[in-house]
């Protein structure tokens, strides 16, 4: 462990360009001397990437706010995202971490990314601004990331690459622009995060591997997650291998509240979500699927095993959806103790299942399985247990509990 040093505050300044190399020295200085904490002081600080390093503590304290300068000079680029898979090729981050260790941010200050909530561009226009993330942290070990607050994320907000002994805690996110997801631990092990309430544009924590490295060890508790897109997803854009991966204690408001997407080949296994309650109108919050991101590639999207679903409670109209293809990768699923309240019932042509990327293609002679009227809709899944169900409400009375293919 470093010894710990308080390093002079630093106050806001009156340039990007400036501040952005104040606050660079001193964590700088920190590092040097082998460990310390750089405080951020109350008051705006305009900026561009800060670079964090091992032993430093970076501490906004109460009042502080980081903004991202609108300037592309002052993020140098740190990963190039495969543009078949991921919008934003080229990113920059506002924080940014390799290879350190024992690397904290700290405080009830905010890291503020410029997007504000009123002018939020559409999808396609979006892919054309300067966005740097708020986070890139890659190959950390010991990191600590508590009680700060993240708002205006143009793009991912918090991304960890193959980083190892991860704590998030109490961390709070207000974001609604296209692609701003939450918290994406890519690759990542060892990985815990709680207390926290995440409101974001795009998946609030979502897994990813977007190398092919294994996400492992994951634990996700106590938190309160809003979106219009998944609120607890695993995948997509993702290669490698997903396991003992847990959720609990939540509650998720969103369409999606809890998605596995294995598109791109891959594996997920022991997969547990517990104590969940979902407030959603989406056609279908509980959604795992095994279908390869384009059904011409002959490619097989991977295998999702020993997921584990309950108990819970659901209010929203939508239903459950498991899928695989004929030759079978999704096995050992169950969905047990499931207090399921309808809101509205059936549409006379129910909505397909989402495709849960913007880069699918799916075969336009593929059977419209969302025509059987169940609640929960089973297409090539092995070893599938439902039990201890109840449906209340609406139509609750005219839905068989399961449909599946023979």
């Amino acid at each position: 462990m470093h010894s710990r040093t308080n390093f002079p505050t630093i106050e806001p300044g009156d340039s990007a360009a400036g501040q952005t190399a104040r606050i660079q020295a001193a964590v700088n200085a920190a590092h040097a001397a082998g460990g310390g904490t750089v405080v951020i002081a109350p008051g705006v600080h305009l900026c561009g990437s800060i670079e964090l390093k091992s032993g430093v503590e970076l501490h906004l304290a109460h009042g502080s706010r980081l903004v991202a300068a609108d300037d592309p000079a002052l993020f140098p680029v740190l990963v190039d995202h495969d543009p078949k898979l991921t919008a934003n090729k080229a990113c920059g981050a506002l924080l940014q971490a390799r290879g350190a260790v024992d690397v904290a941010v700290t405080g009830s200050g905010t890291l503020d990314g410029g997007g504000a909530w009123e002018t939020v561009p559409d999808w396609l226009s979006a892919q054309s601004i300067f966005r740097p993330a708020m986070a890139y942290l890659e190959d950390c070990e010991g990191l600590r990331i508590e009680s700060v607050s993240f708002v205006g994320a143009k793009w991912w907000c918090l991304h960890l690459r193959r980083c190892r002994h991860v704590r998030v805690h109490g961390v709070r996110m207000r974001h609604n622009w296209p692609n701003s997801d939450g918290i994406d631990p890519d690759g990542c092990r060892d990985v815990l995060i709680s207390d926290c309430d995440l409101t974001c544009g795009d998946d609030c924590i979502v897994a990813k591997s977007t190398q092919g490295d294994d996400c492992e060890n994951i634990v996700i508790t106590n938190c309160l997650l809003t979106t219009p897109c998944a609120c607890f997803k695993l995948g997509t854009e993702s290669r490698g291998t997903f396991r003992n991966i847990t959720l609990s204690n939540c509650v998720l408001r969103g369409n999606v509240g809890f998605a596995l997407y294995m598109k791109d080949g891959g594996l997920m296994e022991n997969i547990h979500g517990s104590q969940l309650v979902f407030h959603t109108d989406s056609a279908y919050p509980i959604l795992i699927d095994a279908m390869p991101r384009d059904y011409r590639s002959g490619k097989t999207a991977g295998t999702i095993r020993n997921v584990r679903l309950g108990p819970c409670g659901v209010r929203g109209p939508g239903r459950a959806w498991i899928e695989g293809p004929a030759e079978g990768s999704v096995e050992n699923i169950r969905l047990h103790d499931i207090d399921w309240v309808l809101t509205a019932p059936l549409p006379s042509a129910p909505l397909p299942k989402p495709l849960g990327s913007a880069r699918v293609q799916v075969d336009p002679a593929r059977p419209a399985y969302e025509a059987h009227r169940a609640q929960v809709i089973a297409v090539n899944v092995a070893n599938l247990r439902v039990d201890n169900w109840s449906l209340t409400g609406a139509d609750a009375g005219e839905r068989d509990l399961i449909w599946r293919t023979e």
